[in-house]
């Protein structure tokens, strides 16, 4: 059983907990570190705009990517969203997987969205996911 460690944050009125990881893909090159929303409301994995604008990935990148437009309705809003397929998500020496991740390239453009970790990573891992707000206390288990 391998146990990965999340952080509790203070954020948007409440704790949260993040998950703290390195996203990597080859086209478009992309290999950066995220802090994501552990989000069990989302049933997929975004990358919010915060992240795109710290990171400098352009929309004009996130064109050269294949496939529809995916719109996904987000806190009262409607975000279209290109799908980066088998993006590689590693959490330190413990654990990496492949996983599909959404990008924003066009709707409600609100600089503080930030990235979420939806439960399209708790699915495809099996992960068991604890937390503990009055410990501040949180983390994932993922068979081996």
């Amino acid at each position: 059983m391998v146990k990965i460690p999340l952080e509790v944050y203070d954020f948007a009125n409440g704790l949260r907990p993040m998950a703290h990881f390195l996203l990597r893909s080859d086209k478009p090159h992309i290999f950066a570190p995220i802090k994501a929303i552990v989000d069990t409301g989302s049933p997929k994995t975004l990358i919010g705009l915060s992240d795109m604008k710290r990171l400098r990935i352009s929309k004009v990148q996130l064109n050269t990517i294949e496939g529809p437009l995916n719109p996904i309705r987000i806190g009262g809003g409607s975000v279209k969203t290109k799908i980066l397929p088998n993006a590689k998500i590693k959490f330190s020496d413990l654990f990496e997987i492949e996983l599909d991740v959404n990008f924003p390239v066009s709707g409600d453009e609100q600089i503080n969205q930030p990235s979420l970790l939806g439960v399209d990573f708790l699915e495809k891992t099996g992960a068991g996911f604890s937390f503990n707000p009055s410990k501040r206390e949180a983390y994932f288990e993922i068979e081996d």
